[in-house]
């Protein structure tokens, strides 16, 4: 589908202003599929993917005309071989970047990969994050998750992902050929009754400040504008292969520090709660997610300033019922987490095109990891 962008941009090509309007073609994981049978939504208002994880030169264009006559502008481009993405989303865009943007463009900040040096961090230790290649449940019959460590890494395409019900609850990684793995209580976040925002439970046993980090990081984000977004993409999964099993809330806290201590002086804290009860939250038939926080919605210290920045932190709990512990029996997988910059127009610059997509039985189209793939985006042309 064209976008209202993409009329824009489109218009000043035809007259010679702008130089392209179709030059890259964006993947992303962000969007939920069509189910079998939806009807596609209008997308004439997009102005990004949900959660872009590549983008890739359009090498071929042509002009055809599908099963049912109707003729199409069709933009190929190659996805490179080395890595797996599930993809839920494509955009067309006439550049790689933005020129108007220069260093503040949008960009994947965290990926959760072996390349970033996360670790597991209790109350007492630092510890590596160990990685499990065989299956997860180590030979059992059933689908459960038999893995002992609170944290590990395995690979996104695991046989443990594809039984029928976790790829009906959209449990599965999408970015990436390997998958971070949070237990549901690695953490114990709980609502402060004042504020309403999420602090450790003072009150807990030795796992309430357990959490995963990565330090000697520099993010420089005091340049940006306080509505540009940081965006989290993560998914929950179910202990056990069991479709009945649903949590109450799911809570995650994502903490830019001055220091990995216990009251760093600088901080910026983005926050997640999810709970069954929330309107756009069924637990039952999604797990996948994407939270959006503008940076003004980010919870900061005085004086907070992202250059004295040098580590960040994320806790993770997950609550079956709202009176109980945090919960062994779920597991959260951090996908990605990703600046958007939402602010900086360019007139000759912007998402030109944007659908959603599937597989015929409602599903991620999935690209494997060391196989060489194209993928195509079609115009459909018509006179009024």
């Amino acid at each position: 589908m064209i976008t209202d962008i993409g009329k824009n941009i489109l218009t000043k090509y035809l007259i010679g202003q702008a130089q392209s309007y179709a030059s890259y073609v964006a993947i992303g994981v962000g969007q939920r599929p069509l189910a079998v049978g939806e009807p596609m939504s209008s997308f004439a208002s997009q102005k990004a993917l949900e959660f872009e994880v590549l983008r890739t030169p359009i090498t071929s264009r042509g002009f055809v005309y599908d099963d049912n006559g109707n003729p199409n502008i069709v933009f190929v481009a190659e996805l490179p071989s080395e890595q797996r993405y599930s993809i839920t989303e494509i955009g067309i865009f006439p550049g790689r970047v933005n020129p108007s943007a220069e260093g503040n463009d949008s960009k994947i900040v965290y990926s959760f990969s072996e390349a970033e040096n996360w670790e597991y961090h209790t109350e007492t230790a630092t510890l590596e994050i160990s990685k499990f290649v065989e299956p997860l449940n180590r030979d059992e019959a059933s689908g459960r998750i038999a893995i002992t460590e609170t944290v590990f890494r395995t690979n996104s395409n695991n046989t443990i992902f594809s039984s029928p019900i976790r790829v009906n609850l959209l449990e599965n990684p999408r970015f990436l050929d390997t998958a971070m793995m949070l237990r549901g209580d690695i953490s114990f976040l709980s609502l402060n009754a004042t504020s309403g925002n999420l602090e450790i439970n003072p009150s807990a046993s030795e796992y309430a400040g357990a959490h995963i980090h990565y330090n000697n990081i520099s993010p420089d984000f005091d340049s940006n504008s306080t509505e540009d977004e940081l965006r989290l993409a993560f998914s929950l999964l179910n202990k056990e292969d069991v479709q009945e099993q649903s949590p109450e809330s799911v809570r995650l806290l994502v903490e830019f520090v001055n220091a990995d201590v216990p009251s760093p002086t600088n901080f910026a804290k983005f926050e997640v709660v999810l709970n069954q009860s929330d309107p756009d939250i069924d637990f039952s038939s999604n797990r996948y997610f994407v939270i959006k926080k503008k940076f003004s919605e980010l919870i900061r210290s005085s004086n907070f300033t992202w250059k004295a920045v040098n580590s960040v932190r994320i806790y993770a709990t997950v609550l079956q019922t709202a009176s109980s512990l945090p919960s062994e029996n779920f597991y959260i997988s951090l996908d990605g987490f990703r600046f958007e910059n939402t602010t900086i127009k360019n007139p000759l610059y912007g998402l030109t095109g944007y659908s959603v997509i599937k597989t015929i039985d409602g599903r991620p189209v999935i690209k494997e990891a060391n196989t060489g793939t194209s993928i195509e985006f079609r115009f459909g042309m018509g006179v009024e």
